[in-house]
């Protein structure tokens, strides 16, 4: 087995603390050969720098784009994957920079959980803080993370949405890919030993992403990027247009200046506050919160 970690790095000051941690546990857990196959950028030369001195990291030239949010995650992914696999690797895996393995033999096992049907291991609806894959998938179907404008308004995109409701985020492309061909996906299970007030969860006892933590208070990504579902959106839109309908004008403009003032109030602005107090939390005493999560698991 040769492992091929794909990470778009892609954070700010607020982030940087995760470098060293992140690498440092995978080089901990991981027991069989691998490389670190990154892009770098528009990141800090600072924190390139960092990178390119670790070993087992490999800097890829990708091309730039002016795309922003999951649309630019995605167009790095992209490449790195293609190079990964062209470098001669058996196996991918997409990691965050806030993703990392908790538990040696982790890679193996995710390996174990692939077979002739089941051709992706993943995360929640289809995550790239972890998703685990064959080359042999990416030959065979050449899959891209994000899809063009003709998949996403076919009927077997819109079956595959009303079946599984993905996150539309930059693993979407790879999860409908398995699914129009008739394969599967094993999802790890949330193994968190702790309720949903801390930031962070664990799976399978072996793969950790901490969440949010690249994307607060950074200007290149806004917090929704990639934690949206694309049936909660349909589901929202079909609300608002009946509520045009029945509403008149000057009550719906009244109606929704309230509510979203009351939803950043009451709901947004504890909820970002508490994320980035647990992230912080977390960035003070890492292994201490780890354990926190992994409580009654171990």
């Amino acid at each position: 087995m040769k492992l091929g970690i794909v990470v778009v790095y892609l954070f700010g000051e607020e982030s940087a603390p995760l470098i060293e941690l992140h690498l440092r546990h995978i080089e901990h857990h991981t027991e069989v050969p691998y490389a670190i196959y990154a892009s770098v950028n528009r990141l800090d030369t600072r924190f390139r720098d960092a990178l390119d001195r670790h070993p087992m990291v490999r800097i890829c030239e990708c091309p730039d784009t002016p795309l922003r949010g999951m649309e630019e995650h995605a167009h790095y992914l992209n490449h790195l994957v293609r190079l990964a696999v062209e470098d001669g690797v058996s196996h991918v895996v997409t990691l965050h920079l806030d993703s990392f393995p908790i538990r040696s033999g982790w890679a193996e096992e995710l390996a174990g959980k692939l077979s002739s049907s089941c051709t992706l291991a993943t995360l929640d609806r289809i995550n790239t803080a972890c998703l685990f894959f064959h080359r042999e998938f990416y030959l065979r179907y050449r899959p891209s993370f994000l899809l063009s404008a003709a998949e996403t308004e076919s009927a077997g995109y819109r079956k595959y949405i009303d079946e599984f409701d993905p996150f539309q985020h930059s693993g979407i492309g790879y999860g409908f890919t398995a699914y129009r061909n008739g394969e599967s996906w094993y999802y790890l299970k949330d193994t968190t030993g702790i309720d949903y007030t801390v930031a962070g969860r664990v799976y399978d006892d072996t793969i950790f992403h901490l969440g949010g933590a690249v994307r607060i208070g950074e200007p290149y990504s806004r917090p929704s990027d990639g934690l949206q579902s694309p049936g909660w959106g349909r589901f929202m839109k079909m609300v608002v247009a009946a509520a045009r309908v029945v509403t008149p004008r000057p009550v719906r403009t009244f109606l929704t200046q309230r509510l979203s003032a009351s939803i950043e109030r009451f709901v947004d602005k504890p909820q970002r506050t508490l994320h980035a107090q647990n992230i912080q939390r977390f960035k003070e005493d890492p292994e201490k919160y780890l354990q926190l999560l992994r409580k009654n698991r171990q």
